[in-house]
C-alpha cells in the first residue's frame, strides 16, 4: 500500500522492518534543514520482506519532518507503524539505517535502555549478520543515548512494549552489491525464523 510519503508492505511474519531514512527528510532543528535520503535503506527493506514474508515500511518521497524523530502527534510515519504492530500483533521490530562515514565499525545496533528483550534481539542480530561475506566485520551493540529524543525504536519498545532494534549499515556495505545482498540474505533467515 502505498501513502502520500511511504509504502506499507503487508506480511505474514510477526516482524516490521522499517527504513524511515530512505528519502530527504527535515531534522530537527531551529535551521529547518534537510538531511539526504540514506541510499538502499528501502532496497533492503523490500528485499528482506520479500524473503521473509515480514512486514514492511519505508519513506518513498521527501517529507517535512524526521519520521525517526518527530513526536507521534506530528508524525504520520509513527502512527501508521503503531497501526500496523498493534492489528498485526507484531513481535519484533527492525529499524534499518545508515551508518555515518569513519566510525571505525562496520555495523550499530541500538537498543532502548531497560529493555531486555531489545538486546537479546540486538544480540541474535549481531549473530545473524556475522556469516558469507560479512564474517569479521565489526559490529557495536549501544543503547540509545537518554536525551529525550524519541527514535522509532525507542518508542516502539517503551510505548508499545515490543522488541526492537536500530540497525546502521555502512556506506561501503549498503553501496556493494554483494555485500548488500549478504546483509539480506543473513537478516532474512533470522526473521524467517520468528513464524
Amino acid at each position: 500500500m502505498e501513502t502520500a510519503q511511504f509504502q506499507i508492505i503487508e506480511g505474514k511474519v510477526p516482524v516490521l522492518l522499517s527504513a524511515p531514512h530512505a528519502c530527504s527528510h527535515r531534522r530537527p532543528s531551529l535551521m529547518g534543514t534537510y538531511k539526504l535520503g540514506e541510499p538502499y535503506t528501502d532496497e533492503i527493506v523490500k528485499r528482506i520482506t520479500a524473503d521473509s514474508s515480514s512486514f514492511g515500511i519505508y519513506l518513498s518521497k521527501e517529507c517535512s519532518y524526521d519520521p525517526n524523530y518527530h513526536k507521534e502527534r506530528k508524525n504520520e510515519y509513527k502512527q501508521t507503524v503503531k497501526d500496523i504492530v498493534m492489528k498485526n500483533k507484531v513481535e519484533r521490530f527492525i529499524d534499518i539505517h545508515g551508518l555515518k562515514d569513519n566510525q571505525g565499525y562496520d555495523i550499530a545496533l541500538y537498543y532502548p535502555t531497560k529493555f531486555r528483550k531489545s538486546l537479546e534481539l540486538a544480540y541474535e542480530i549481531e549473530e545473524a549478520l556475522n556469516h558469507g561475506l560479512l564474517n569479521g566485520i565489526s559490529i557495536r551493540i549501544f543503547r540509545f543515548l537518554d536525551n529525550g529524543q524519541e527514535t522509532l525504536g525507542e518508542y516502539v519498545a517503551t510505548k508499545l512494549r515490543v522488541p526492537s532494534v536500530q540497525i546502521e549499515i555502512s556506506r561501503y556495505i549498503r553501496d556493494d552489491e554483494p555485500l548488500r545482498e549478504s546483509f539480506i540474505k543473513n537478516l532474512s533467515t533470522l526473521v524467517e525464523k520468528y513464524i
